[in-house]
This record gives C-alpha cells, structure tokens and sequence, in this order.
C-alpha cells in the first residue's frame, strides 16, 4: 500500500494510534488482567486476601499501557533511517505523521502514566509502584535514544521491561499482604518475570536479525551486526534452552506437580517453544517466524492462566 504525505489531525492521530503498537498494549494489559484475575485468585493465601481493588488494578493496568504507548512512540522517532528499509510499509514519520507531534504525545502519555502511578501509590501507602512506573520510563526513554544501539544492552533493558509486568502486580500487592503472601508475590511473580525476560531476550535478538540491514545503514552496533547472525543463532538456542529448564525448575518448585499427569496442565507453552527450536536449529534461521513464534509461546503462557493450578 502506497504511503501517501499527508498533514491533516486526522493522518497525524491515526499515526500516532499505529506507532503505539495497540496490539502488544492489549498482549501486555490481558497478561496482567489474566494473572492477577486467572492465577493469582486460585493461589493458596491461607486465608489471606488479595487487596487491590478492580479499580486499582485498572489504574495498575493503564499506567502500563499510557508508559508503553509512549516507548513505542518515542522509539519511532529516533527510528526513522532504518525504519524506511527495514519496513518501509510501516515508515509514516514526517510522512503521515508529523514529528513534533510524537514528541509531544510521548511527553503527554507519560506525564498521564506517572500521574496516575503517583494516585495509585498514594491508594496503597506505598511509593512502590510510582518508583517503579518511573523506572520504566526512564528505561523507555534511554533505549530508543542509545541504548538500543548497544550490543546485548538495548536487547536487555526490553527483555527486563517485560519480565517487570508480573513484579508491577507484586508491587501493588506486597505492601498490604501478610509476610507469608509476600514471600509467594516476590517468588511466583518473579519466576514468572524471569521467564517474561529469557523468552522476550530470544524475541529482541531476532528482530535485531531481521532489521539488520537498515541498522547498517544507520551505524548501530547491535549483536547481530557485531557477532554475525551465526553467533546469534547460538545465543538464542542456548537461552532457550534455558527457558525450558527454567520454566521446569519453576513449575517443579511452584506447581503443585504430584504426578507426572499434572505437567499437562502447565504444557500450553510446549508447541511454541518447541516451533522454536526447530528454526534455532536451522543454519539458516527464519528470524522472522522466530520472532512470531517466541511471541506465540508467551500467548499460550499467558493464556494458560485461565486454568493453571494455584500454589
């Protein structure tokens, strides 16, 4: 579809809607609601409650969507030179939409975020989570200007932004709960965020792959381009296969697994994860159906928390 130049509000708002990425808004704020209303009510609290209120979790919930929205805006700007060879149907800043209105929109949605943050932690008697909605931000603003262009670094600080959704419900959470509630919130969530990490780490890294030659041309230094792509096919085969062990050691110590037909329970993640090593060991590696199925392995992890035993 051609890109046409276009100025009016209209060209400019649906840009804006586009560059924020709607669709991993909606993965992120459905793994949050489906955690925290799916898994966590079927948790053995020994008779202690979850605290947060539906309007908290709301709140918790759009912070995450207002702070990510603004990332993937911001992102956008700085990304103009590789962005036009590496996805020129998707190329539409100073074409469609203007850039002094990302950098205003960036500034607007995380002024809202961190507003709403600073409500929430007020709510809870806790700093928690304004300390840690701005340390999402900051992470979000120094990737897109120079982290990203930073071998492993820039791959890092997204896979961590991921792994910290389940630790935003920890935080709101944890300062109300019982110490016997709070040591479960710090070790299923963080489990949980650790395997958010590994398996967003593998992701970054294969779009990396993929964008390589618009990264060329605009002089980043990312782990492909300073390794090769062979390199990386090793990295993320020997990361993945640390997510399997990891998610095994995890869903052994947390799982309530008493016999061997209770893994089936937690197996939602297999196909995925397993379409992913079939292209890891491939020389000539698909990054993009690698991006799509590690994609499609954290869906069925997320969506396994309709059913998933409690712990």
């Amino acid at each position: 579809m051609a890109i046409t130049s276009l100025s009016s509000k209209r060209s400019n708002l649906l840009g804006v809607l586009a560059l924020s990425r709607p669709r991993n808004l909606a993965i992120a704020a459905v793994t949050l609601l489906l955690i925290r209303y799916g898994w966590m009510t079927r948790w053995n609290t020994g008779g202690a409650s979850l605290q947060t209120s539906v309007f908290q979790i709301f709140e918790a919930t759009l912070v995450m969507v207002l702070l990510m929205a603004a990332g993937n805006i911001i992102n956008a700007y700085f990304d103009v030179q590789e962005d036009r060879i590496n996805r020129p149907q998707r190329a539409i800043v100073d074409r469609t939409v203007k850039r002094r209105v990302l950098i205003f929109t960036h500034q607007v949605l995380n002024l809202l975020g961190l507003l709403i943050a600073l409500h929430l932690s007020w709510g809870l008697g806790s700093w928690g989570p304004l300390v840690l909605a701005t340390m999402v931000s900051w992470i979000l603003w120094r990737y897109s200007a120079s982290w990203k262009s930073i071998p492993l670094l820039g791959n890092a600080s997204i896979a961590l932004l991921l792994g910290l959704v389940p630790l935003w419900l920890a935080s709101l959470e944890y300062p109300g709960a019982p110490p016997e509630l709070q040591l479960d919130l710090l070790q299923n969530l963080g489990a949980y965020g650790i395997m958010a990490m590994a398996i967003g780490m593998v992701r970054e890294l294969a779009k990396d792959a993929m964008d390589m030659e618009g990264d060329a041309v605009a002089k980043k230094s990312t782990f492909p381009l300073w390794k090769g792509p062979e390199v990386t096919r090793k990295l993320c085969l020997v990361l993945w296969v640390c997510v399997a062990l990891i998610y095994a050691m995890g869903v052994q110590r947390w799982g309530d697994i008493h016999n061997w037909s209770s893994w089936m329970m937690w197996g939602a993640p297999f196909p995925g994860w397993a379409l992913c090593m079939v292209l890891l060991l491939q020389r000539n590696t698909r990054w993009k159906a690698l991006s799509r199925a590690t994609l499609l392995t954290l869906i069925l992890g997320i969506v396994q928390c309709f059913w998933i035993p409690g712990v």
